[in-house]
């Protein structure tokens, strides 16, 4: 086992260095807390992999995000100071990079550092949770905020499931589709259609549909690698432009899409509501929701709007008003919005309003499942057909012409 070399604080304020032979980082804090020592730096020493830390390559997810909240919220319930959650849950945290991260917050911690501004140094902590955090450490009710976000990440874990689900089996369908057709097109047609050739005399000219299919084969087995090469680069340019999340245009044009565009436009009104919601009934001011909001959608051209909304709001105009005249979410929303205003009751309108696009969501994937299963069964089915009467007419021509 790897040999850590730590410095400590006692329970009377001294500090204390040593070393530890441990299984790993948390097994060293585990066996110091025991000691009632207090963590202040630990190191592992020697070895190739010393400084190396795989796991950081990881992404933490929005259900490891979802299951730390509940846990550090139950934790607190019981009486734990926020010091000696985040010792628990570093221990016991199953994901790799988020216990590298949690162990890392508890070191910040330990050193007098808030719990908001030391997640705030890591990227993997949504900004919204660090800004939620520090109004529950503002207010004294950091549990009930942790409970609250718990619940909200959950929400959008099981929306994102929802639609993966909805779309795994036509894309598993159309994988074994190209595959299959593939196979038909490289290996199967050519045996055949030299078959056909060898079994002829040469004067009778082959049918349209079988030129065409011969053409196609000749190019894949001549191509093939070209083929890979675009579609690599197809991938790679999409996943890097995901990333960089930077075309307007582009989030615009996916609200528009026929079928998917009113799928997208239901989940960003969803996030919208419920994001919004939990931040004004925190007491986070009106602005600084909108702010965070912008940001979390997930669509940059109703980013850019929200930051110009806010920048209204700013000037005394309404949120219903503002949002209305921007015709960026359904007139649902924006009237539910005005009502609330007028009500008073804007934190419950939201919340209705973000369940009932929820169900929205959920009935238009199903929808959109339903519609795209036989659609791929037809293209199929038309693709495999055509392939099929390219060998069956050469075979007709040639029992014809031997016929004659």
């Amino acid at each position: 086992m790897p040999i850590y070399s730590y410095e400590a604080k006692t329970k009377h304020g001294n500090m204390k260095k040593g070393k530890i032979e441990a299984a790993d980082k948390n097994a060293v804090i585990a066996s110091l807390m025991e000691m009632s020592f207090y963590p202040v730096s630990i190191k592992q020493e020697g070895g190739l992999n010393a400084n190396v830390d795989f796991s950081m390559l990881q992404k933490v997810s929005i259900r490891d995000i979802s299951i730390f909240c509940r846990q550090f919220a139950y934790t607190v319930l019981s009486g734990i100071t926020i010091l000696r959650a985040l010792g628990i849950l570093s221990q016991q945290t199953e994901q790799p990079k988020l216990k590298s991260i949690l162990s890392q917050v508890y070191d910040e911690v330990q050193k007098g550092e808030s719990l908001s501004a030391s997640m705030g140094k890591h990227k993997d902590f949504p900004d919204m949770l660090i800004n939620m955090i520090a109004v529950g450490e503002a207010s004294g009710n950091i549990d009930d905020i942790m409970l609250r976000m718990a619940e909200y990440y959950d929400k959008e874990y099981k929306q994102q499931q929802k639609v993966k689900q909805a779309l795994t089996y036509p894309i598993i369908v159309c994988i074994f589709a190209v595959l299959i057709v593939n196979v038909l097109v490289i290996k199967v047609l050519p045996t055949f259609i030299q078959m056909i050739k060898d079994g002829s005399t040469g004067q009778v000219e082959l049918p349209l549909p079988t030129r065409v299919v011969i053409a196609f084969s000749d190019f894949m087995r001549g191509y093939w690698f070209v083929i890979l090469g675009v579609v690599l680069a197809i991938f790679i340019v999409s996943r890097l432009s995901l990333m960089k999340r930077k075309s307007s245009s582009w989030d615009k044009f996916k609200l528009i899409i026929p079928v998917i565009g009113k799928i997208n436009s239901k989940i960003v009104t969803s996030k919208f509501a419920r994001t919004f919601g939990i931040l004004i009934s925190s007491g986070l001011p009106l602005i600084q929701s909108m702010e965070i909001c912008a940001e979390v959608v997930g669509n940059v051209y109703i980013k850019n709007v929200l930051h110009e909304a806010g920048e209204e709001i700013q000037k005394g105009v309404t949120l219903g008003y503002v949002l209305e005249q921007r015709k960026i979410f359904p007139p649902m929303l924006t009237s539910m919005i005005r009502i609330g205003e007028e009500s008073g009751t804007l934190e419950d309108v939201l919340k209705k309003t973000a369940e009932f696009y929820d169900g929205e969501v959920e009935a238009a994937t199903a929808q959109l499942t339903t519609m795209l299963e036989p659609a791929i069964i037809i293209v199929l089915a038309t693709v495999v057909g055509f392939i099929i009467l390219s060998i069956i007419l050469p075979m007709f021509q040639m029992y014809n012409t031997m016929g004659q």
